[in-house]
């Protein structure tokens, strides 16, 4: 059923972009763009010891993304990425004591893309897609952080236009499960070149 639905949205996606650059204007443009920022993450256990000592899970991390795209109208587009978001870590039990269990990790992504001008220099803007995600880690125990996992994206944002060429941007992207036990998002600032 997963499989189906994703390749239905896949097909979808495609129909979608195939129409839009048959009827691209000619002064749709190509972009590219990075902005670095904060992740959080979502684990399915709860990574926290018991008793007095308690040691929490190291949930947030430092967070990245490489981005292009191409604006097939002043509405709608297409955009393709690649998000590195950091670190996560957790303690879970080995052999009767805790240990700490750590992983990074990251995503790409593809998906379609909207855009409401709101004057002369700011947009806002969103995307929807699907994001494949990673997580890789010394895993121990019983509770492991490790494995890869695709589905649905989304994430928004807003824009200002500095020049015709270069804007500043905020996004928050939620790419949903990493792997079985993790997922995450991340809100971040950056800068857009336009072409």
């Amino acid at each position: 059923m997963k499989t189906r639905l994703c390749t239905s949205f896949a097909a979808l996606l495609l129909g979608t972009v195939s129409a839009g650059v048959l009827a691209a204007p000619p002064d749709a443009r190509l972009y590219v763009g990075t902005s670095m920022g904060g992740s959080g993450f979502s684990l399915a256990s709860s990574g926290t010891t018991p008793g007095a000592q308690r040691k929490e899970a190291d949930k947030r991390g430092t967070a990245y993304k490489l981005y292009g795209g191409y604006r097939l109208t002043e509405h709608f587009g297409i955009e393709g990425g690649y998000a590195r978001l950091g670190r996560v870590s957790q303690w879970t039990p080995v052999r009767g004591a805790y240990a700490l269990q750590s992983a990074s990790g990251q995503a790409f992504y593809g998906a379609a893309t909207a855009r409401l001008p709101l004057g002369e220099a700011f947009a806002l803007n969103g995307r929807l897609g699907l994001a494949r995600g990673k997580v890789s880690g010394n895993d121990q125990g019983a509770h492991s952080l490790s494995g890869s996992a695709t589905g649905a994206m989304a994430g928004f944002g807003a824009e200002y236009s500095v020049s015709r060429n270069v804007s500043l941007t905020a996004d928050f992207d939620y790419f949903g499960k990493l792997s079985k036990p993790v997922k995450s998002g991340m809100l971040t600032v950056g800068l857009r070149a336009n072409f």
